[in-house]
C-alpha cells in the first residue's frame, strides 16, 4: 500500500476486508497548507483527497467536482453534500467540466504543489496550491522485506508521483522481485509511468476491484 495518509488506513482496511494481508509502504509525505477561503467561487475542483483539509471553511453545499469516485467519497465524508466525480484522472476531469460548463474564473482548482497547471489553463479556472507531496527516498522496512522475501502479490499505486517514488526507491533485489508482482494502478496515466517489462502485470483502473475474488 503505497499511498500516504489520508487514505492509507482506509484503503488498507478495504484490502484486508477482501482477505488480503496489507503492508503499509507510503511513498509520499504530505504537508497541508493554510485553509482556503471560499470567496466567490461557485465550485471547487479537487484532484486528490489531500486537498480537502484546505476546504474546511467552505459551505458544505458548495459544488465539489472530484477527479474520481474515491476522492468524491472522501469529500462526502468531510460533509460536502453537492459532490460529483469524473472518471479518475486529470484528462477525464477536464472533459467532465467542459461538458458541464464548470469553467471560468469563478471556479477554483485546489491542487498539490506543482500540479494542475495545465488543467487550470485548459479550463480557465483559478488555481491554488493547498498541499505539498514529497517523495520518500527509501521503502519502509516492512515493504522492502516483503518484496525481497517474495511475499508481495500486488503493489497498489494511486498517483503518478507515488509510482515514481516507489520505483526510484527500489534496489536491485526489489527490482528483480517485481517480475512476480502486479502493479494495480488507479488510472491508465499512472500505469503509463511504469515499465511493464519489469512487472508480472500492470493493471488499471480501480485496484480494489482487481483484488476482489473472481465471481
Amino acid at each position: 500500500m503505497t499511498r500516504p495518509e489520508p487514505g492509507l488506513s482506509a484503503t488498507m482496511a478495504a484490502v484486508r476486508a477482501l482477505g488480503w494481508d496489507a503492508v503499509a509502504c507510503p511513498m509520499l509525505d504530505i504537508t497541508t497548507f493554510e485553509p482556503v477561503a471560499p470567496g466567490v467561487f461557485r465550485a471547487v475542483l479537487v484532484t486528490s483527497a489531500n486537498a480537502l483539509p484546505a476546504l474546511r471553511d467552505w459551505p458544505r453545499d458548495r459544488l465539489v467536482v472530484a477527479v474520481g469516485g474515491q476522492t468524491a467519497a472522501r469529500a462526502r465524508q468531510a460533509g460536502f453534500v453537492n459532490v460529483t466525480a469524473a472518471d479518475g484522472d486529470a484528462r477525464a476531469l477536464a472533459a467532465f467540466c467542459r461538458a458541464r460548463s464548470i469553467t471560468g474564473a469563478d471556479v477554483l482548482l485546489a491542487s498539490g504543489e506543482g500540479y494542475g497547471v495545465e488543467l487550470a489553463r485548459d479550463l480557465g479556472v483559478q488555481r491554488i496550491e493547498v498541499y505539498a507531496a514529497c517523495k520518500r527516498a527509501a521503502l519502509p522496512d516492512d515493504g522492502a522485506r516483503a518484496l525481497r522475501s517474495g511475499r508481495v502479490d500486488s503493489v497498489l499505486l494511486y498517483s503518478g508521483k507515488t509510482a515514481e517514488a516507489f520505483r526510484d526507491a527500489l534496489g536491485a533485489k526489489e527490482v528483480t522481485a517485481l517480475s512476480a508482482v502486479r502493479a494495480l494502478c488507479l488510472s491508465e496515466a499512472i500505469a503509463a509511468r511504469l515499465d511493464p517489462k519489469e512487472w508480472r502485470a500492470v493493471m488499471w483502473p480501480d485496484p480494489l476491484k482487481q483484488l476482489a475474488p473472481a465471481v
